[in-house]
């Protein structure tokens, strides 16, 4: 199956974090898409106080490199996308809504995605030219997978069903 054949269901069960990718441009119709899906997310209360900041200058994307403890790799990313929220505004949830919808819809397209913690606002603040009063806690990554993949170090078995879920009561 292609990913264009994808369901909804296959596409969250089969989508995975990839941090390889070619060097290859997004095309605009693809990236208009996958940005729709990030737009179409729920927001609480409706107040849909986050901005999307789309990151192609590679310039920018290096700076980027030092606002993470765990994100030197991300400049490799044909885009970087920044969830950016007064921080009077942030709602973190919000903001994984927006984040779980792109990347879903990117791997429906074929895009290779993965989720990136800031955890040095100022130097994330600074990179972008964001105000004082704004927060950008994560960006996803966004690019043409590689052919071969390399599995993930961390790679696991997950959590069983039944050892995931509990019903009614704890116990």
């Amino acid at each position: 199956m292609s990913e264009l054949d994808m369901t909804p269901y296959d596409a969250i069960i089969s989508k995975r974090d990839v941090r390889h990718y070619i060097d290859s441009p997004i095309a605009d119709d693809v990236m208009a898409r996958i940005l729709q899906a990030g737009r179409m997310a729920g927001s609480a209360k409706n107040v849909e106080a986050n901005r999307l900041l789309v990151i192609t200058d590679k310039t920018v994307q290096e700076a980027l490199t030092h606002a993470g403890d765990f994100s030197q790799w991300i400049n490799t990313a044909a885009a970087i996308v920044g969830f950016a929220s007064p921080a009077s505004e942030l709602r973190l949830f919000d903001v994984g809504r927006q984040a779980q919808n792109m990347m879903v819809a990117a791997h429906g397209e074929g895009v290779a995605s993965c989720p990136v913690t800031l955890h040095h606002a100022e130097i994330g603040r600074a990179a972008v030219g964001l105000p004082d009063d704004w927060e950008m806690p994560m960006v996803i990554t966004l690019g043409w997978p590689v052919d071969d993949v390399p599995d993930s170090p961390l790679k696991r078995t997950r959590v069983a069903l039944n050892d995931l879920v509990r019903y009614d009561r704890w116990s």
